[in-house]
């Protein structure tokens, strides 16, 4: 395989190969929970926005075999991993801010540990998209902050970085309810919960009024 240095040192895949057991449970339970939150939604066809290496979409299809599942992501490298653990997905390059698909195209978006390494404004700009695309709801997470920065200072993690202990790759750092603050600008937010150290939140796009050009200026985003 040709990967790009990228697809084996992204902070995404040495996370889900770590070898610490406290990780990798904390990491378990978390796919668990957002699985469960898919799965409650009954999709027929899902987004994996940000996809990396496809750990999530592999989580997804072992609970729904038959999910129309998509993922896109930047890295080549990382989308052919994710080519080969998951071959009846689908994978192709696109970014979360311009997705390369049409209004309505998913029944369900989904977007994990991407939206805290954008910087400035444009998380809302992704959100849009994902209302955008997803007729009938998204389920997103992010770092619970200050539990996750907390967290990894607790164990001498990153303690070089501020905010001290958060990963160096984050450029966001939301608090459950400031996180559910901003999706409610987009789209009606069902739940807001978590699995430590995350936030997860399940927002609703099925009653949303699509009136504005959305950030890919292929069609129109949720007035907010």
């Amino acid at each position: 395989m040709n990967l790009d240095v990228h697809a084996r040192t992204s902070s995404n895949y040495r996370k889900h190969t770590a070898g610490n057991p406290i990780q990798r449970a904390l990491i378990d339970r978390f796919h668990q929970r957002i699985v469960r939150e898919v799965v409650a939604l009954a999709p027929d066809s899902f987004l994996d926005a940000g996809c990396g290496e496809g750990f999530v979409a592999r989580r997804m299809l072992e609970a729904m075999p038959n999910l129309e599942l998509t993922g896109c992501d930047l890295s080549a490298g990382a989308l052919e991993i994710a080519r080969e653990t998951n071959p009846s997905a689908r994978f192709v390059p696109g970014s979360v801010v311009e997705l390369p698909f049409p209004d309505n195209a998913f029944d369900v978006v989904g977007c994990f540990e991407v939206l805290e390494h954008l910087p400035g404004d444009l998380p809302e700009l992704a959100l849009a998209e994902f209302a955008r695309v997803a007729r009938r709801g998204v389920v997103l997470s992010v770092p619970h902050e200050p539990a996750f920065s907390l967290a990894n200072a607790a164990r001498g993690k990153n303690l070089d970085i501020r905010p001290r202990g958060s990963d160096p790759d984050h450029k966001q750092f939301w608090s459950r309810a400031a996180f559910g603050a901003l999706v409610a600008k987009q789209m009606r937010v069902r739940r807001l919960i978590g699995s430590f150290p995350w936030t997860i939140c399940v927002a609703d796009t099925s009653m949303q009024q699509r009136g504005r050009v959305g950030a890919n200026g292929q069609g129109p985003r949720p007035t907010p």
